[in-house]
């Protein structure tokens, strides 16, 4: 059985609609920041009630704004809502950004409201939950999530489930190699006549071959076995919430 209690599954558009009805908490990307500092407040399905509230990086031409009043206006729609949460969906770590999540972080704080963000853009928040991406290429993932439980405290990470899979080049400089479609990863496999094997560090599936030109390469890859491997790991680390966007997450769960 797939073990999918701490599951919360991203979604936005009419992709949310189809995860609110497999029964399970659902984050809509459904709020935004104008250039002149606003909140955004996008239009949401019928069927949004109690779903967590996903606020989209702000724009690079945002003007100075107000980051109290936006923060009070974010709690707001959290309470008008029932939210049970929001996450702040910052990808770029900008003095701007800074300042808006800290300012997020102590009012939504204060309101008793759960706030995510991503580790990369939330170090330094005093609260907030801090999510990190369970795509490696290295090490091991108990022992990073571990790591990480052990700097800010158990409570304060979650897990964004996200599937991987890439080619890399050997040796290879960089965390990040080619990515591949399941189709050209297959047709790749095919031809090769690679054997696959599992890592239980990184929780994920992998191939070697060597190219026209004499190079070796490493395919890192995940299907729902792997996927459903490192829930089993997360949970077994003690992480309460794992995000996952709905169209990677589908395959975990059962037909409604």
């Amino acid at each position: 059985m797939v073990y999918t209690k701490n599951l919360i599954l991203v979604c936005s558009g009419r992709d949310a609609v189809r995860a609110v009805k497999q029964g399970m908490p659902v984050l809509h990307l459904c709020l935004g920041i104008t250039p002149t500092g606003a909140l955004q407040r996008l239009q949401l399905p019928t069927a949004d009630t109690r779903c967590l509230l996903g606020l989209c990086d702000p724009p690079r031409d945002l003007v100075d704004c107000n980051a109290d009043r936006l923060a009070s206006d974010l709690v707001f729609e959290a309470r008008r809502t029932g939210a049970p949460g929001v996450f702040a969906d910052f990808e770029h770590d900008t003095p701007q950004g800074r300042r808006l999540l800290a300012a997020f972080d102590r009012a939504l704080h204060e309101a008793d409201i759960p706030f995510y963000v991503p580790l990369a853009s939330g170090r330094a928040l005093t609260h907030a939950v801090l999510t990190t991406p369970t795509a490696l290429s290295g090490g091991s993932l108990t022992a990073y999530i571990s790591s990480l439980q052990g700097i800010y405290g158990a409570a304060r990470i979650a897990a964004f489930l996200q599937p991987v899979s890439q080619d890399f080049t050997l040796p290879s400089a960089s965390p990040n190699g080619k990515t591949l479609t399941q189709t050209e990863r297959e047709s790749l496999l095919a031809r090769t006549g690679s054997q696959t094997f599992f890592s239980r560090e990184l929780c994920a599936k992998y191939f070697t071959y060597t190219d026209s030109e004499n190079r070796a390469h490493f395919v890192l890859y995940d299907d729902p076995s792997t996927l459903e491997a490192k829930l089993a790991q997360l949970a077994g680390c003690g992480v309460q919430t794992v995000f996952a966007l709905f169209p990677d997450a589908e395959m975990l769960l059962s037909p409604s």
